[in-house]
């Protein structure tokens, strides 16, 4: 049995890409039957993948009577095989009442080896998920309603550094292993607890799923093959959807358009939203389907303007033909007012711009404007001192070609100003009367014409062009 399990590890591991020759591997042993029977393959198999082992050793804290003799006895397999040893205790904050048990005694866990890979140099991850584990994950993420990624089930090799080499090897394989080898191990009498409900699968679904189908454990394991197959052709299709498709991104902002996004098949929808959620974060930790459903009925929502907030400190906005990720933004923009005697740079703190006037004389102005945040109007008509200050209700002016008024608010809803810029975008007034909604429209009594002889040249640069292009590209 022992040969038979080994040729077996070494068919997974080579099957996977495992391991390589130099790679430093940071077993996790918890000094349970797998983890023990995890260490015990890979020292045999060392010599022929020209691998270096590190023990490490995680105490959770959570069974004071047991945690001790464990970590003693792992420090004990550790001086045996001749390996590096490393562990640590979990912080108090593992017994915070918020949350979940199990998700913060992974998290501290998972940082304590991260921790020990890099302190050691190492480059992979050991960990001894085995067969019955992968069949009892499947059967959780099935009752907790997970789509296809969760119901694909653990990973052989993770970011290309978490490795499972047990991952086709059964519990009762494993067992028989250590039996005929003479290895003992530690038993964690928090398996036998009906509370959590993995360890109620693990105890009474399992079992009593066996006998319906003996071969339930590789059935279930082969259809969470079949479905991670699947799954990876169809992550890799959005992200290089994605790809192609970002609008625009930078820090605190990822801008998509919405709707070749939503000619989409509806199941690469959700995956090419999910992407671009982690490609802005970092992470899909505490995203759930409800939040993507969620975003997909605002943007197939008639409203041309909606935003929805998710974890993680995101916002997911529409506006208009345009899906931005964003940051969320607590502060409130303030309004603003400032008096302008004569030409110069003048900075407008409330929302991080510079407003630059110059005079010029007809020669000098060029005849195309390059940007919408540039403007040229006759000295004569548009005279100091002026007034910038922040959009108001009931703001009105004849906008450049028109003779009646118009609202400045139907002016910014033409021009698709997002909800959120529209208390910054600048109104430049003269003698009462509004020249210019900066980046949208100048008055049309302040344009310049063929009589003009003085020309005043305005632009403004700094946050609001920035993000108001942030929506428009």
């Amino acid at each position: 049995m022992p040969k038979k399990l080994l040729r077996k590890v070494r068919d997974f591991i080579n099957t996977h890409d495992m391991l390589e020759p130099g790679d430093r591997v940071v077993v996790a042993v918890s000094g349970g039957p797998d983890s023990v029977c995890l260490l015990d393959i890979l020292h045999e198999l060392a010599p022929e993948y020209e691998i270096t082992l590190i023990v490490a050793h995680f105490d959770h804290t959570l069974r004071p009577p047991e945690d001790q003799g464990e970590t003693e006895f792992v420090q004990g397999l550790a001086h045996k095989y001749g390996y590096e040893f490393h562990t640590a205790k979990a912080s108090p904050a593992i017994h915070s009442a918020k949350g979940s048990l199990e998700e913060r005694a992974r998290e501290q866990r998972y940082s304590f080896l991260e921790h020990v890979r890099r302190k050691t140099r190492a480059n992979k991850i050991a960990l001894g998920h085995q067969l019955d584990d992968q069949a009892e994950t499947v059967l959780l993420r099935l009752l907790r309603g997970s789509g296809m990624q969760g119901l694909a089930g653990m990973r052989p090799v993770r970011d290309k550094v978490f490795i499972r080499p047990l991952l086709s090897v059964t519990r009762e394989e494993i067992l028989e292993y250590l039996g005929e080898k003479g290895l003992r191990w530690m038993e964690d009498s928090s398996n036998l607890s009906p509370n959590p409900m993995r360890n109620r699968i693990r105890l009474e679904l399992h079992p009593l799923l066996k006998t319906y189908q003996p071969h339930v454990t590789e059935i279930l394991a082969r259809a969470a093959d079949t479905l991670r197959l699947d799954n990876d052709f169809l992550e890799q299709f959005s992200a290089q959807w994605l790809e192609a498709h970002v609008v625009r991104e930078e820090i605190g902002f990822l801008v998509l358009p919405i709707p070749p996004l939503l000619q989409l098949d509806p199941s690469v929808q959700r995956r090419v939203l999910r992407a671009a959620i982690k490609r802005f974060t970092g992470t899909l930790r505490r995203i759930s389907l409800a939040h993507v459903s969620g975003v997909l009925e605002i943007l197939k929502s008639p409203k041309p303007q909606s935003e929805q907030h998710l974890p993680n400190g995101m916002v997911i906005k529409k506006r208009y033909d345009r899906l931005i990720l964003a940051r969320k933004n607590a502060r409130k923009q303030e309004p603003f007012q400032y008096h302008i005697e004569g030409p110069g740079c003048y900075y407008i703190d409330e929302i991080n711009c510079c407003l630059e006037i110059q005079e010029l004389t007809k020669a000098e102005a060029p005849p195309l404007h390059s940007s919408p945040w540039e403007a040229y109007f006759d000295a004569k008509r548009l005279s100091f001192p002026l007034t910038i200050r922040s959009y108001g209700p009931g703001d009105r002016m004849v906008p450049l070609g028109m003779k009646g008024r118009k609202k400045v608010h139907d002016l910014l809803v033409d021009n698709k100003v997002p909800l959120e810029l529209r208390p910054m975008i600048p109104l430049i007034i003269s003698k009462g009367e509004i020249a210019w909604v900066a980046g949208i429209r100048i008055g049309d009594s302040f344009k310049v014409t063929k009589l003009s002889r003085k020309i005043l040249r305005l632009r403004l640069t700094g946050d609001i062009v920035r993000n108001f292009e942030v929506t428009q590209q």
